[in-house]
């Protein structure tokens, strides 16, 4: 908990975003296959979905980490430690994909996909809540002379 509060405001809102947007993706997802697909258990979507949902909030945490560093570096060796971090963000997500297509009894692609394209509309819910709660004052106007 103590690493969560460190988090920026922004982090924070996109994790709980995240936490917010499960049960909802979990019901919809539920209600699409008990009627699309009504033979398919549902149990490895909502592992999928778990999957996606806590990929998503470590790649926010990640992100934020990694910026945070590489903001007391120099130019191009900052330049140069975000694009590595950004790739291993990917092969994270792209690890995730793997597992849930290898392992397809017990993590469900659609979930997990649902689960990492999550993290969008988190970023949106996040920046209107940001904005909301005026957690994020605008920047005062510069005078010039």
């Amino acid at each position: 908990m103590r690493r969560f509060r460190e988090l920026s405001v922004t982090a924070q809102m996109m994790c709980k975003a995240l936490a917010a947007l499960y049960p909802m993706l979990l019901i919809l997802g539920l209600v699409v296959y008990f009627f699309l697909y009504p033979f398919e258990k549902p149990l490895p979507f909502a592992v999928g979905l778990l999957a996606g949902s806590l990929l998503s909030a470590s790649k926010v945490v990640l992100l934020e980490k990694s910026l945070v560093k590489s903001l007391d570096m120099e130019g191009k060796v900052a330049k140069d430690y975000t694009n590595l971090q950004m790739a291993a963000r990917y092969f994270l997500t792209i690890a995730v994909l793997v597992l849930a297509v290898f392992f397809r009894n017990v993590i469900g692609l659609l979930g997990t996909v649902a689960g990492i394209i999550a993290l969008q509309p988190a970023a949106y819910i996040a920046a209107w809540r940001i904005r909301k709660l005026q957690l994020d004052p605008p920047a005062p106007p510069s005078a010039e002379p």
